[in-house]
């Protein structure tokens, strides 16, 4: 086997043989750093893993695992990751599976099985068995909590991959138990007009604190004409919520203009604002994710708790 091949190939993964001397080739190119080794008898080009998201690693660590565990439905963390959907706070590298009862209910190593009577209705993509986005949040959002959940919903709202009525119906098929209240108040909090991870972190962080809800993606015009869509608006105080996230300003983004470029713009339409008459808050992803930081900026800005 050319190993320089598959490290620069999407040969992904490549199953070790039972020839002795192919595995010691595979394990010697991982240890060159080569290849990386993503379980036992399979491995990714290297090239190919450092370049690749977090949605397709997880693609290739679950198409590894589920190859010894015919029937396993990938849920939870993993399944997220593969439908891109965004997850939240530290996280280990095990791969989150649903196993029918007759099947061990013993972890292996990067290994998470939850035994559980009812898969639901599984989706096949990838080589994978995979539970569908809707179970994925109402799984999400029980095992990781509101803000998880809340954020995943949001994001399979977003962008078409879910309901809000396939929420419930998986959320009443889960039925009661642990985390079936921070799953509820996902599906309750749930907003498809959330465009950013941080908008829906921030979101849940102003509901919790029992500040009124605000309008999204509110758009504001002036003599000259449209200003913008302000992520936040509450219109009895006229006050504007904006989060910062630093790839607003980084290259990975989809306006091509160069940072100082963005960050002059943005300067002008906050005066624009401004000069109607509008106050203005703004806020980073580390005042969302403390939450009480951020909260204490809108009190400071006149939003009293209910």
């Amino acid at each position: 086997m050319d190993t320089t091949l598959l490290a620069r190939s999407g040969l992904v993964p490549a199953q070790v043989g039972p020839d002795r001397r192919h595995r010691d080739v595979l394990a010697a190119a991982a240890r060159a750093g080569q290849l990386v080794r993503v379980r036992r008898g399979w491995y990714v080009g290297a090239r190919t893993w450092e370049a690749a998201t977090a949605s397709a690693r997880a693609v290739w660590s679950a198409q590894a695992v589920c190859a010894d565990l015919p029937g396993a439905v990938v849920s939870h963390t993993s399944a997220a990751l593969v439908w891109r959907l965004p997850v939240l706070g530290g996280r280990d590298d095990r791969v989150e599976v649903l196993v029918p009862p007759a099947q061990s209910t013993r972890d292996a190593a990067g290994v998470r099985r939850r035994v559980v009577a009812d898969v639901g209705d599984p989706v096949a993509t990838h080589g994978l068995r995979l539970t569908r986005p809707g179970r994925t949040v109402v799984d999400l959002a029980r095992t990781r909590g509101v803000e998880n959940g809340t954020a995943a919903a949001d994001e399979a709202l977003r962008r078409g991959l879910t309901t809000t009525d396939e929420l419930w119906s998986e959320l009443e098929r889960a039925g009661r138990g642990r985390g079936a209240r921070a799953a509820r108040q996902s599906v309750l909090w749930a907003d498809a007009a959330a465009e950013s991870v941080g908008e829906s972190l921030s979101r849940v962080r102003i509901l919790q604190a029992g500040l009124p809800a605000p309008v999204l993606q509110h758009e504001v015009r002036d003599p000259a004409g449209l200003v913008g869509r302000v992520d936040f608006w509450w219109p009895h105080l006229r006050l504007v919520g904006e989060f910062d996230g630093r790839t607003k300003y980084g290259a990975d983004v989809a306006d091509r203009r160069a940072p100082h470029d963005r960050l002059w713009h943005e300067k002008l339409r906050e005066d624009r604002l401004r000069r109607l008459g509008l106050q203005v808050v703004r806020w980073t992803w580390d005042d969302a994710w403390d939450g009480a930081r951020l909260v204490a900026l809108l009190i400071g800005a006149g939003l009293a708790r209910r």
